[in-house]
């Protein structure tokens, strides 16, 4: 069976879902098509990179992952489509940034542009149903990325906000934030101990003040506010039972900062 998923930016209310599944299943046989999400915000790579590092590279191999996220090509800009092959897994994207954040670290990693000779419409306006498929296809019956176009040497940087460390505290930016409020600070666990060392943190939010790392949302009380690690690696800042992104008036781009100081 071959597998194939769907990460783009389209929401429900549409026609583009229905149309790329049905083009999927009428041209690749024995197929199964995945909904990784459809409810990234609109044309916001880093959380569509976000969500397709997490949910998507340990698919077995093989398998073929769709991904339109502000994916309109654009000569301009310098952004093409590409087939980035890692860890036997093939992902048909655009160059616009978005896939630089995906493998940040990870390697090796092939990226093949994708020539505009695959493209089934003179127009450039649903790139997943016009050229994606049909890619997704040649893939599936074991044509070589290669075979589709050139050599990508370097893929689009898109910069991405880093934590600033200062002697006495952390400068953080919440970078996600998921259903449930839950927050995702832009520093992993390995980077926060790192700079840690022997020291003591607090965060200081709302009346909130946060001095250590929960393993559980329910080591806290309900409604009390926690700080945690959340399964991509990342710091997250919750609340338990409720929303910590509306409760402490936090959203995607706000500074937070984590105080540190000697034992």
């Amino acid at each position: 069976m071959q597998l194939v998923t769907l990460t783009t930016d389209w929401g429900r209310s549409d026609h583009y879902v229905g149309a790329v599944k049905a083009k999927l299943y009428s041209t690749i046989n024995d197929c199964q098509v995945i909904d990784i999400s459809h409810d990234i915000k609109k044309f916001d790579l880093m959380e569509g990179a976000f969500i397709v590092r997490n949910a998507c590279l340990n698919f077995p191999k093989n398998t073929i992952h769709i991904i339109d996220v502000d994916c309109t090509e654009s000569k301009r800009k310098k952004h093409q489509h590409a087939v980035i092959k890692y860890n036997n897994q093939y992902f048909i994207c655009t160059d616009n940034g978005m896939p630089s954040i995906i493998f940040e670290g990870l390697s090796p990693i092939k990226a093949i542009g994708i020539t505009e000779s695959y493209q089934e419409s003179y127009y450039y306006t649903f790139s997943a149903f016009d050229l994606f498929c049909k890619v997704a296809a040649l893939i599936a019956y074991e044509t070589n990325i290669e075979d589709l176009g050139y050599e990508i040497k370097e893929l689009v940087k898109k910069n991405v906000l880093t934590p600033i460390i200062y002697p006495d505290s952390i400068l953080c930016t919440v970078f996600h934030v998921d259903s449930y409020g839950n927050v995702f600070l832009n520093i992993t666990i390995d980077e926060f101990i790192k700079r840690l060392g022997d020291k003591v943190f607090t965060i200081e939010i709302e009346n909130n003040f946060i001095k250590t790392i929960s393993k559980s949302y329910d080591d806290v009380k309900v409604n009390d506010a926690l700080l945690t690690v959340s399964s991509s690696g990342h710091l997250e800042l919750a609340i338990n039972k409720s929303n910590a992104s509306e409760l402490l008036g936090l959203k995607v781009g706000t500074p937070l900062t984590i105080k540190i100081e000697k034992k």
